[in-house]
């Protein structure tokens, strides 16, 4: 596997996960057993705009020729998927999100080693 693929797979939870945040905020919540106020919509909704627009990046990094790009993108990738991985962590042992959540925890934490793993581990396969 190279990262391009990596990067082709991520592009499928990043558009279904950015899309829901953006249109769907409160189908979200309901996800998690969590009941929003307003700023957490309003910030549901920027985050899902940022995980699109990681998404945008994504698809350009599987269409690049440049390690370079491909490798800067999968830095910044890995940089999001490992604060995502410890922020889900911290927010499911709190105990207020349902079993959902460690859906969530497992996926970033998929992300962030297949990241680490393609830049520590196989940098050739860039």
């Amino acid at each position: 596997m190279k990262l391009r693929h990596l990067f082709i797979i991520n592009i499928f939870f990043a558009i279904f996960f950015g899309g829901t945040c953006t249109f769907l905020s409160h189908f979200v919540f309901s996800l998690y057993n969590l009941v929003p106020d307003e700023a957490a919509i309003w910030v549901t909704r920027l985050a899902g705009g940022s995980i699109l627009g990681f998404a945008t990046l994504m698809w350009f990094g599987s269409k690049t020729s440049s390690t370079e790009s491909r490798r800067a993108i999968a830095i910044a990738l890995l940089v999001q998927d490992t604060i995502g991985l410890v922020a889900s962590l911290i927010f499911q042992l709190t105990g207020k999100v349902n079993v959902f959540g460690w859906f969530s925890l497992a996926l970033y934490g998929f992300l962030a080693l297949a990241y680490a793993y393609f830049l520590f581990i196989q940098p050739k396969k860039i």
